[in-house]
């Protein structure tokens, strides 16, 4: 047998000219996935920013359904709205003038056939699962053809609630169509493949096509002191001295992105051409913000983790992070946003405030990683909550559900059918089933008709605090949380949702309405949005550990962009480390100016949190006070600590207990779906065990 023809022309004769037409050479990986592709087999792509996977996976798809005679349909799943829209705004235009393909998009905000049959639908986890239960009869008939599934920026869905649902609901498509999915996942930072094949279950024999599309990293970690004045002036030499005409800035909080907005656009060079996105506003602002920004000749936006995910918002100049994020995968993703175009990134990172010294550590630990190609493991796999807002889309689906139907659809081992078994069982007690008049048939109760009526039950996301409407006049132009809400009253002159407002009116009825007009002055009341954030992660921390044990950090010239400060701040924190006492359990000590000790351990925010409060159980029933407070290095407390003292969970099961007996700080820590509430005791620990099982962690116990 002769071997298949690689000339990418003749593998792709219909597509090839229209995504491939105008480029000067393909990628090596958007050569070698077309053969994959189009012979049927599963396949991981992992790739830089900007370096083209969209096109390498679409072309030889879309290939694959036009021989088809359409007779296949493919659904094209993304993370977030957003980036639905944006793939839509640069390929449906395209796809139906040049090759009559359609795509279609469905996301909660926005639905479009794509001008008749559909052969292709972008969409989220969330819609995905209203149309398995839609009696739209074109919506049916698209998912029985449905061949292909890609899957864009898969790294934000392995290991959490939307992407168990995504399997659940690959798991039904298959077993109503009869046949296997071929699967595509693609990704800038994946760090573990085969987890991503285990997890979402791809074929074994699945592909993985990695590009190392090397751009160099340009650093430049700046101190700031003073945070309004020193923004402005970095802002101007931005301008100025750099030339950079587009800047993108991000910010770990809603109000941070707020205060920084709103300082840029009323000073500086970039006066009156700042642009604001995060999550809170509707989709049309960040729709014409996304717009603008690209369009825009010149422009800075500050946004939070909403810009992370593939949308293309043009060539960026620079990104400066305003403080650093959490993770690997925050990191790359955010500064891979500049200069998509070239070989370099070119990013500033801000410190300020008490941690200053701390977030030069974060920022270098985080370089280093980078530089290593490493990216967080991730740890949680048990999640029968997602299982039981799957029952109850089913129920939507079939109108009437018995336990054996869940039990064949769902379950593989003896485990998984006694956990199904007690979903149920516990989704009758809570009043979501009950029995019909037919043996062994339940439909739905209350609670189940109540979350309908509030689309409520096709969503996995953490659960939101009830939100308030912002209204500027007759314009509705976000959505508030009540925690922020409280922080105001009538009469307030704030900055919120990137505008100067007074408030008017807040409306605490069945409405829920903050009423405001625009203001030309602001008061000085900050607001603060709380929220359930991510924590630092085992691998930056033990990174920040590595850092400050290199030997002339500050002097050696691998490290480059310390300005003189951050330089200064790098010292200050080495000499701190200079001063540590090694302890018999290898934990480090440094007596501080206070009188409290710090005890560096380096394995992240949330096995220090195990130990915080491992020792105010401790402390518990003395009558001395303890003070105990943590972070990703470690833990500052007011009193010594005896280390073997304390009840750690030592080993995989005792991880529960410890579950079990901070139950309530845990619920309180890690955000958890409204389905947790479904959940019996039992599996809510199981659950929640999910989110700080690590066998690293119990290593160092």
């Amino acid at each position: 047998m002769s071997p298949p023809d690689t000339n990418p022309l003749l593998q792709l004769p219909n597509t090839f000219r229209v995504f491939y037409g105008t480029f000067t050479g393909l990628h090596r990986v958007q050569q070698q996935a077309i053969e994959p592709i189009l012979a049927n087999r599963d396949l991981i792509l992992q790739s830089a920013t900007g370096s083209g996977k969209t096109e390498a996976v679409l072309a030889p798809c879309l290939e694959g359904i036009i021989t088809s005679d359409r007779k296949k349909s493919a659904l094209y799943i993304v993370p977030t709205r957003a980036l639905a829209f944006d793939i839509r705004r640069r390929f449906a235009g395209l796809l139906k003038d040049r090759l009559g393909i359609r795509m279609a998009i469905r996301t909660g905000d926005m639905k479009s056939s794509g001008g008749g049959r559909p052969d292709i639908i972008l969409t989220t986890p969330e819609s995905l699962d209203v149309m398995l239960g839609s009696a739209n009869a074109d919506l049916q008939a698209f998912l029985l053809r449905v061949h292909t599934i890609i899957i864009d920026e898969v790294h934000p869905f392995i290991h959490q609630y939307r992407g168990r649902q995504l399997f659940y609901l690959m798991q039904r498509l298959e077993r109503r169509t009869g046949k296997r999915l071929q699967k595509i996942a693609l990704s800038a930072t994946i760090a573990d493949p085969d987890e991503v094949c285990r997890f979402l279950h791809f074929r074994s024999d699945y592909v993985l096509l990695t590009e190392n599309v090397r751009r160099d990293i340009h650093p430049r970690i700046i101190h700031l002191k003073d945070d309004e004045g020193e923004l402005i002036s970095l802002l101007s030499d931005l301008s100025g001295e750099w030339k950079y005409r587009k800047i993108l800035i991000f910010a770990n909080s809603r109000g941070r992105c707020d205060k920084i907005f709103g300082l840029l656009n009323r000073q500086g060079a970039f006066k009156g051409m700042a642009l604001l996105h995060y999550s809170n506003l509707n989709t049309r602002e960040r729709q014409t913000v996304e717009q603008q920004f690209r369009q825009q000749a010149r422009a800075v936006c500050v946004a939070t983790s909403t810009l992370e995910l593939g949308i293309d918002v043009g060539d960026v100049d620079a990104v400066l992070l305003f403080e650093p994020p959490d993770s690997v995968s925050a990191f790359l993703q955010r500064i891979g946003r500049a200069n998509r175009r070239r070989n370099t990134i070119h990013f500033w990172g801000i410190c300020r405030g008490g941690r200053a010294g701390e977030q030069v550590l974060r920022f270098l630990a985080l370089l280093r990683l980078a530089e290593e190609g490493k990216v967080e493991s991730v740890l949680s796999d048990k999640m029968p909550s997602v299982l039981s807002q799957q029952f109850i889309s089913c129920l939507y689906e079939k109108k009437q559900l018995t336990l054996a139907a869940l039990q064949d659809l769902f379950s593989n081992h003896l485990d998984e059918q006694a956990e199904i078994k007690q979903i149920f069982s516990a989704l009758i007690k809570k009043n979501w089933l009950k029995k019909s008049v037919h043996k062994g048939l339940f439909g739905g109760a209350y609670h189940y008709w109540h979350a309908l009526l509030e689309y409520r039950i096709w969503s996995n996301f953490p659960e939101n605090e009830d939100k308030y409407q912002l209204l500027v006049g007759d314009e509705s132009v976000a959505d508030i949380p009540k925690s922020v809400v409280r922080q105001i009253e009538p009469g307030d002159r704030v900055l919120l949702a990137g505008r100067r407002l007074k408030i008017l009116w807040i409306d605490e009825g069945e409405l829920k309405r903050v009423i405001a007009e625009s203001s030309r002055t602001v008061d000085d009341k900050e607001l603060v949005w709380l929220g359930k954030g991510s924590q630092v992660s085992y691998e930056v921390a033990q990174a920040m550990r590595m850092v400050l044990k290199s030997q002339d950090v500050p002097e050696n010239p691998a490290i480059p962009g310390l300005f003189s400060r951050s330089r200064e701040l790098l010292r200050q924190e080495l000499e701190k480390d200079s001063r540590v006492v090694i302890l018999d359990n290898n934990i480090e000590v440094v007596r501080l100016a206070n009188g409290s000790y710090q005890y560096r351990t380096f394995i992240g925010a949330v096995g220090n949190l195990i130990l915080a409060a491992s020792i105010k159980d401790c402390f518990a029933g003395l009558e001395e006070d303890i003070a105990v407070i943590s972070d990703e290095i470690g833990l500052i407390c007011s009193a010594q600590v005896r280390f073997e003292k304390l009840l750690l969970p030592l080993t995989e099961d005792a991880f529960s207990s410890w579950v079990t007996r901070h139950f309530k700080m845990m619920a309180a820590m890690f955000p958890l779906n409204a389905f947790c509430s479904t959940l019996p005791r039992e599996l809510l620990c199981l659950e929640l065990t999910g989110f700080i099982r690590d066998r690293r962690l119990l290593d160092f116990f």
